[in-house]
């Protein structure tokens, strides 16, 4: 129950424009949250593509600030694996896959998951809530399925 009540606040969060400019995205160019896009996105297959989609939606500040991010980490977690501390960006949020996640694997930051697939730390990275979240439309008609 806790886990269920955890990832449906998670999701009301991303919903809220102050919460989600909190956490430190740059959403000035998004006219409102949560961001709900057409199934058409899930066919994006190549990463020209799918940056292309980003900045038409009016992210262009947000890829800036997650590219500017990738820091080399200090100390000896750089010999342990861990060389690369990365700023969280956008999650996109899938019903199925059609050469989406393909596509934005090369962008630092961006996570695709699919709607079964969707935990909260995938919403709330490190503990606070707000991540900029764009659906796809089929995804919220998933979501409307789910139970209480």
């Amino acid at each position: 129950k806790e886990r269920k009540l955890a990832l449906k606040s998670a999701i009301a969060a991303a919903a809220i424009k102050e919460i989600v400019e909190k956490r430190g995205h740059k959403v000035g160019g998004l006219k409102a949250l949560p961001v709900v896009v057409e199934d058409e996105l899930e066919q994006i297959s190549t990463t020209k593509e799918f940056r292309a989609f980003l900045e038409k939606l009016g992210l262009r500040d947000e890829l800036e600030r997650i590219e500017e991010g990738v820091k080399v980490r200090a100390g000896k977690g750089k010999m342990r694996g861990r060389k690369k501390k990365m700023a969280v960006g956008p999650l996109i949020v899938i019903s199925k896959d059609d050469g989406i996640i393909k596509a934005a694997r090369n962008i630092p930051g961006v996570d695709v998951s699919m709607v079964r697939d969707l935990n909260v730390e995938l919403l709330a990275p490190g503990t606070h809530p707000g991540r900029l979240t764009i659906w796809s439309y089929s995804s919220l008609e998933e979501i409307r399925g789910w139970e209480g």
